[in-house]
């Protein structure tokens, strides 16, 4: 990998957040959290289409070839991309202060989504759910401080999930057939330099890219060892997720942010909240889409 990156969409949003990639459509979904944006991003026009949700959002993922599934202020919605007409699921927060962060389907087509106290994190009153595809929902972890990224194994017989707060990345077994999780570990710590961990997603390697907020980086992390592989520059330091996408899932994805910086700090980084690609050596996991046997 050349580490080149692209700016594809220069949109400065608020809080770009949940890049994931449509393999059928070959668009990436991706959203501004803070102000209810979702967007299609079309790389063959280089066209970023926007959707005004009308409430916070904190994750979107696919789902057919007409609808998304989006997690919201007010609960976990089917989402017509040409209609706009919200269809509701569930909302299992039932926390006043939380809301909904990051999600993310699974190899099964289960949603998994957490959420995040908007009033104080460090109060650790956010939880990890899974939605079935018959629409129950379970929980799966609590006392999470910001409940953020999630990926699988290539063999997809380890669940990987991150509490920024928590400072690691943890490990579970996972059942594909049921989406029970057990037997949590810490696969990764995170060295102070790196500032916060975010948004993740894993390649065909296994192993994690990371997008670290407040330090500017995506890096790459090996579970089995913990070690730190490749550290990869990005010109904004709040970066937030990253997905692998393209025709071969090798474009890798990345979101920012410009929420809480200064007007200094965003002159020194203009691209803040845009959107950027990264052309790589490696094969990524797909975006698997909800309910999709």
């Amino acid at each position: 990998m050349n580490n080149a990156w692209e700016l594809v969409q220069d949109e400065k949003a608020h809080l770009g957040e949940s890049p994931s990639w449509d393999s059928k459509r070959q668009v990436l979904y991706w959203i501004d959290s803070v102000r209810g944006n979702l967007y299609i991003y079309d790389p063959k026009n280089k066209q970023n289409r926007k959707i005004e949700i009308g409430e916070h959002i904190g994750s979107v993922a696919p789902k057919n070839e007409q609808e998304v599934i989006i997690a919201t202020e007010s609960g976990i919605y089917s989402f017509h991309l040409e209609t706009a007409e919200k269809t509701f699921i569930a909302n299992p927060n039932k926390h006043p202060e939380n809301v909904f962060n990051d999600g993310k389907c699974d190899p099964f087509g289960r949603f998994w989504v957490g959420t995040v106290n908007r009033i104080d994190a460090e109060k650790f009153t956010g939880e990890l759910f899974c939605l079935q595809l018959d629409h129950s929902v379970s929980t799966k972890v609590q006392s999470v401080g910001c409940s953020n990224g999630i990926t699988w194994s290539p063999d997809y017989q380890i669940m990987y999930y991150i509490d920024t707060l928590a400072f690691k990345i943890a490990a579970f077994d996972y059942d594909i057939n049921t989406g029970d999780i057990k037997n949590k570990r810490t696969v990764v710590v995170i060295p102070e330099e790196f500032k916060l961990p975010d948004g993740m997603s894993g390649d065909m390697e296994g192993n994690l890219w990371v997008a670290h907020w407040d330090a500017g980086v995506i890096c790459c992390w090996d579970p089995n060892n913990g070690n730190l592989l490749e550290t990869v520059k990005i010109p904004v330091p709040r970066v937030t997720s990253c997905v692998f996408g393209g025709e071969k899932w090798n474009e890798l994805y990345i979101t920012s942010a410009r929420t809480g910086l200064t007007e200094k700090e965003l002159a020194s980084h203009p691209y803040s909240g845009g959107l950027f690609r990264i052309k790589m050596d490696v094969q990524g996991l797909p975006t698997f889409s909800f309910n999709n046997r």
